[in-house]
């Protein structure tokens, strides 16, 4: 079976009836399948739905990754047997939560060919709502990219936050860390100008307006050491919950 990578590979070098060996027109599962390279099982895309085990589904369109399975299906139409896709990305600075802003690919769009869609594609044309993303087919359970976000990363940076790191996830779309962003740059602002002090608070501001880290050491220190209580205090303890408020994921 090909990984998540050597799968992203197959699509970018077959799209034609010439390329990947047979004509890809109502053949959805067999597109799947044959990217990853696995053997044939469920005679339509539907059944193979029904048949994902419910731990390998992902219903959340934020959750969605490449590499992973859509399913769309319409139970009341006349079409039994559904439609699967793969996930090829995400468009750039779009919303995490829109499944416009997904990008698969799929077959029966263009004759003879396999290209790549928007998420919505199906619903819009078709009448085929999105049902869930998996990481299972034919009973294999499909690898994604396991990378950890950037978003998380941030979290798990303590005691020195990279804002940056926030900053590069709203430009790939997570639009609901901004606000995060622009409370922590509120609270730095408000804490006293100890220029020319060398003071912790001071440090702290130079290098968070010069590198967007955030040291919290030299904060704590400043409260715990240095007996800065009243707003610098204040703001510490403010930043600590602003930086608790940022999703996990």
């Amino acid at each position: 079976m090909r990984d998540w990578q050597e799968t992203m590979g197959w699509y970018a070098r077959n799209s034609t009836t010439e390329e990947i060996g047979f004509d890809p027109d109502g053949q959805c599962l067999k597109v799947c399948r044959t990217a990853r390279a696995i053997p044939s099982k469920y005679p339509s895309a539907k059944a193979a739905q029904d048949a994902t085990p419910k731990k390998y589904r992902v219903q959340k369109v934020r959750d969605l990754r490449r590499g992973m399975v859509l399913f769309f299906d319409d139970p009341n139409d006349s079409n039994k047997f559904g439609h699967i896709v793969t996930m090829v990305g995400r468009v750039r600075g779009g919303d995490p939560d829109n499944l416009h802003d997904v990008l698969v690919e799929s077959n029966s769009v263009v004759k003879g060919k396999v290209v790549v869609v928007r998420g919505d594609y199906f619903t819009e044309h078709w009448g085929d709502p999105f049902q869930f993303g998996a990481t299972w087919l034919n009973g294999q359970e499909l690898d994604i990219p396991s990378g950890v976000t950037r978003v998380r990363k941030f979290k798990q940076g303590g005691p020195a936050y990279d804002v940056n790191l926030l900053r590069t996830a709203v430009e790939h779309g997570r639009h609901d860390v901004q606000p995060m962003i622009d409370k922590i740059n509120e609270l730095v602002g408000k804490l006293p100008d100890d220029e020319g002090v060398n003071s912790r608070v001071d440090r702290f501001t130079d290098y968070y307006r010069r590198t967007g880290i955030l040291k919290m050491g030299l904060l704590h220190n400043a409260v715990t050491i240095g007996h800065r209580t009243g707003r610098v205090d204040d703001i510490y303890q403010a930043l600590q919950e602003t930086i608790a408020s940022v999703p996990e994921r």
